[in-house]
């Protein structure tokens, strides 16, 4: 058990836990066989992972355990109890809680006891910046004493075995985190203020909004210490141009914007600039923030680096000999310089600024855009400089020479010295299709874990969970389990569908196949109706899933349910991967009578496919097969509609 390994463990010994023991009884006789025990005034998150734990036991036993205060118990003889937080129980077991950082958590048993206690901040247990290293702790023990798996947000997607007896051998252990950030960003701003009628009802809405935050922080999504970053000079034309041109962009002899209105990027090789960023992390503080790493933002605007000023091009290094095959000649950056090295080396020379003030100020900044790619001038960086790596090309699945080419820039920037976090777009692709490429992902994921990435920060959760079950799986399982094999994750999420796990497997199997197979077909599918991987993808979907297409899933998932006949928990699992399909299905044919793609679409010949669709999404909504508010936000970009919807910014080169 202590071999799962996607947590840093540490074993020290403590005070009362000198003597050997035979473990600690959790679950005897199919019934809970400890108490659950919190100090006389717990956290929020410390009540929250009591709260947690009863649920997760009551779920694999039918009984719910018990929960006290410290005060409350009483000392009988041969009873067992569960400490969680910090109890005088705890701190008597030698749990030094000074020394805790944020989100860790003391696994340690004691005689017939066990302590689970953290680092624990107040605050909602929900947010990703509340620490919540007991609750954390309480899901670490979830997974490896009682196999708990979260597949998908809601009771259906939690899978706890049943268990006759759980006995919890003699442990001793710190366990946390190994990226500082884990995040997904939650996909609940996507949703259609012009068509809400296409998403979820509002009180649905809310429901799945929690849902999904449960699930997300069963995942341990979270950081050790709050951060801001994002694109840092979007509003600074209208405030500094006309008193500092100098700071923007160079483009065919004029400064600022290349259109009134339109975005610009910077001139990054001006000194001034670099001076007035420092000097407005240090009005916020930043030069105060003693040991811990103080974040200076120096993330581009969300558009190319486009400075032709001889400063900028003077750090620019040469261009990969290899760049102009990879990057498409109909992308916004085709005919665009390589930019990266400008990029580095002045991100270094903001974070030597600001050192002066700080020495553990780390500047952060974006691979992105003509910058993606990594440097090539041999400039070295530092741990204080981060870098969010976000591609602007070759979204999933590649050819195996697209895929290694990427793992390469990763690398790349890796050998730089910086720290690097995930931050790609990738996970907006493929609206509601069952559009898988699980395997592709998780060998981008682990390269880039195994070469110093300290984080994560993904876009988009678009939360097709009946149709996308094993990206999403490994999305939040690997940020916990980075070095587990990608079979051996999906092998956990095949079991919950129990003598039913090999027909689900094969099914997924086959859209994987398909997703890879139709690579070039698709990528030409997208030109033709000019579409947006994410934003406009259900223009084309009933192109890239045509109505035939179907079958085969829909004959696989139907041999699944008859294997899963005699189990009832199983079979609704399935049935709700057969409800994903056929929500698929149903949004193809919408999208074959109402694309914005084919110029014959009109609302009234469609229309009979979207009540059909509607109708649908209205009877199934609180299943969380798919969060339909995102599908609503595409939709409403990709189709004709009454009342057309205001077409939001493309943010993604391709």
């Amino acid at each position: 058990m202590v071999g799962l390994l996607p947590w840093v463990g540490i074993s020290y010994p403590g005070k009362a836990n000198a003597k050997p023991a035979a473990g600690v009884m959790i679950i005897a006789d199919a019934k809970p066989a400890a108490t659950l025990v919190t100090s006389d005034q717990p956290t929020e998150s410390v009540q929250y992972a009591a709260e947690e734990l009863a649920w997760h036991i009551q779920k694999a036993t039918g009984l719910r355990p018990a929960i006290m205060t410290e005060k409350a118990v009483s000392p009988k003889r041969g009873n067992r109890l569960i400490f969680l937080g910090d109890t005088r129980f705890a701190r008597k077991a030698g749990v030094r809680f000074k020394t805790l950082t944020p989100e860790t958590c003391v696994i340690r048993s004691v005689g017939r006891h066990l302590c689970i206690a953290g680092f624990d901040s107040p605050g909602n247990p929900l947010d990703t910046d509340t620490s919540a290293g007991t609750l954390f702790g309480a899901y670490e023990f979830l997974e490896r004493y009682l196999a708990v798996r979260w597949l998908w947000p809601g009771e259906l997607g939690t899978f706890v075995p049943k268990a006759k007896s759980v006995v919890v051998p003699p442990v001793d252990y710190i366990v946390a985190p190994q990226f500082m950030q884990r995040h997904v960003r939650s996909g609940a701003k996507m949703t259609s203020e012009a068509h809400p009628e296409l998403g979820f009802t509002a009180a649905a809405a809310d429901e799945y909004k929690k849902a999904q935050a449960v699930f997300l922080r069963r995942h341990r999504m979270g950081r050790r210490q709050p951060m801001s970053y994002g694109h840092a000079f979007v509003k600074w034309w209208e405030k500094y141009g006309a008193e500092h041109p100098e700071w923007f962009q160079l483009v065919n002899g004029k400064r600022g914007p290349i259109r009134i209105g339109k975005r610009s990027s910077m001139c990054i090789s001006n000194p001034g600039l670099r001076e007035e960023i420092v000097a407005q992390w240090r009005q916020h503080g930043g030069a105060q923030s003693g040991r811990l790493p103080s974040f200076v933002n120096a993330v581009e605007n969300d558009i190319p680096g486009q400075c032709e000023c001889a400063v900028c091009r003077a750090l620019d290094g040469p261009e990969p000999a290899d760049y102009r095959r990879f990057i498409s000649p109909k992308s916004k950056i085709a005919k665009l310089p390589f930019v990266s090295d400008r990029y580095a080396r002045s991100w270094l020379a903001i974070q030597q600024i600001a050192a002066k003030d700080n020495p553990n100020a780390t500047v952060v900044g974006y691979a992105y855009f003509n910058y993606f790619a990594s440097p090539t001038s041999g400039v070295k960086l530092n741990q204080n400089i981060l870098i969010g790596f976000c591609p602007s090309s070759l979204f999933y699945p590649r050819s195996d020479e697209e895929h290694e080419w990427m793992k390469r820039q990763w690398r790349g920037w890796a050998d730089t010295g910086a720290q690097v976090f995930m931050r790609t777009n990738y996970f907006l692709d493929g609206y509601c299709m069952p559009y898988i490429f699980a395997h592709q992902f998780a060998d981008d994921f682990q390269n880039a874990a195994r070469n110093r990435m300290v984080g994560t920060d993904f876009d988009s959760l678009t939360g097709q969970w009946a149709a996308q079950g094993p990206n999403l799986y490994l999305l939040v399982r690997l940020q916990t389990h980075p070095g587990m094999a990608a079979d051996a994750l999906l092998a956990e999420y095949y079991s919950a569908f129990g003598p039913a796990a090999d027909d689900v497997k094969a099914y997924f199997d086959h859209w994987e196949a398909y997703t890879s197979n139709g690579r070039s077909n698709r990528n030409d599918i997208f030109e033709t109706y000019r579409a947006s991987r994410w934003r406009s993808w259900a223009k084309t979907a009933q192109a890239v899933y045509p109505h035939q297409c179907f079958a085969s899933g829909e004959a696989l998932l139907a041999k699944a349910a008859s294997s899963a006949a005699a189990d009832p928990e199983a079979a609704e699992r399935v049935r709700f991967l057969q409800l994903g399909l056929e929500h698929a299905k149903l949004c193809s044919q919408a999208a074959g009578k109402l694309t914005l793609g084919d110029a014959s679409s009109t609302y009234e010949g469609g229309k009979a496919e979207l009540d059909a669709l509607l109708e649908f999404r209205r009877a199934h909504e609180r299943m969380w097969i798919s969060n339909m508010n995102h599908c609503a936000w595409v939709e409403s970009q990709s189709w004709i509609l009454p009342n057309p919807a205001a077409e939001t910014p493309d943010l993604d080169p391709d």
